[in-house]
């Protein structure tokens, strides 16, 4: 079976955490399990930064720039390891975004 690759998120699309998955920190690691589809994941620092910021809606640029003031790396470096994350997550089915919302 071919895997489908999600589209890469937009600078202005919202992106919040998917009703039911539970996270919680452990130490510098965020451990998040989906009931629903019967899996658990393990995330880093930084991976769970992100997952901390979309407990509100959040869009690309707003995760780059928290991330920016946070880590000394290049904003353009930042943002493409953000979306590259943010396509998973969504591939994953852990994240709703304002398209999959839309009428």
């Amino acid at each position: 079976m071919m895997a489908i690759n999600p589209l890469p998120p937009t600078e202005k699309e919202t992106y919040w955490h998917k009703k039911g998955i539970l996270s919680a920190s452990i130490h510098d690691e965020v451990v998040m399990m989906s009931i629903e589809m019967g899996q658990y994941y393990n995330l880093n620092t930084v991976a769970g930064r992100i997952w901390h910021l979309l407990e509100t809606p959040q869009n690309l640029d707003q995760i780059t720039a928290a991330l920016a003031e946070i880590y000394d790396a290049p904003t353009d470096t930042i943002r493409a390891e953000v979306a590259a994350f943010l396509a998973r997550l969504k591939q994953e089915g852990l994240l709703e975004s304002a398209a999959d919302s839309a009428p």
